[in-house]
C-alpha cells in the first residue's frame, strides 16, 4: 500500500513548511529587506547557478551532489538544529571537519546525516569501539575519500588514545 510513503511524504512537507513560515516571520520581524542580511544568509538555501545545483549557508557554497538517500524521515527543525548547521557549514568551508558535542541522545548523529543529506551526500555512520586500530581507521577514512562520503564516529572517545595519535598523525595525508 502507498500510504505509509504518502503519509511520510506529507510529514516531510508539513515540517518543512513550519519552518518556512518561522524563517519568513523572522524575516518580517527584523525587517529584513535583501539577501545580504544575517537572517537570511544564516539559512541553508538552494541556489541553481551555472547548470549546478549549489547549496549555501552564510559565505559558505558547496555544489549539491545528488546522492539519491530515499524519501527518509525529516528532523524537526529547531534554531539549536539551525545552529549546528551553520557550524559544521562554516566549519567545512574553512577546510575543517565538525564535532557536535553534546549529551547522548541529542540528535548530533541525526544532524550531521540530516545536513549531509541535505547537501545531497552519502554520510555513514560508525559506531567506535576501543578495538578500532589505525589500520581499522586507514581503511574507513580511505573509503571515505574515494567516495566522496562523509563519516559519522559514533562514541568516538572510546577509540584509544594511541590510535587518535597515530590518525591525527596521519590524516592530513589521507586525501
Amino acid at each position: 500500500s502507498e500510504e505509509p510513503l504518502l503519509q511520510l511524504k506529507m510529514k516531510s512537507l508539513v515540517l518543512d513548511v513550519v519552518h518556512n513560515i518561522d524563517v519568513v516571520d523572522q524575516l518580517l520581524e527584523r525587517r529584513s529587506v535583501g539577501g545580504t542580511d544575517w537572517v537570511w544568509r544564516k539559512q541553508l538555501r538552494y541556489y541553481y547557478e551555472n547548470k549546478k545545483a549549489v547549496v549555501r549557508m552564510h559565505d559558505a557554497s558547496f555544489e549539491y551532489t545528488y546522492e539519491y538517500q530515499g524519501n527518509a524521515p525529516k528532523l524537526v527543525h529547531t534554531p539549536l538544529t539551525d545552529k549546528c548547521y551553520l557550524t559544521l557549514t562554516q566549519g567545512m568551508h574553512m577546510g575543517f571537519g565538525g564535532n557536535p558535542y553534546g549529551p547522548a541522545g541529542t540528535g548530533k548523529t541525526e544532524t550531521t546525516k540530516d545536513l549531509a543529506r541535505a547537501l545531497g551526500l552519502a554520510c555513514y555512520v560508525f559506531n567506535c569501539s576501543d578495538q578500532m586500530n589505525y589500520q581499522t581507521m586507514a581503511d574507513i577514512f580511505r573509503g571515505l575519500c574515494q567516495t566522496g562520503s562523509w563519516g559519522c564516529f559514533d562514541e568516538f572517545n572510546r577509540i584509544p588514545v594511541e590510535v587518535l595519535s597515530v590518525v591525527a598523525g596521519q590524516y592530513p595525508q589521507a586525501g
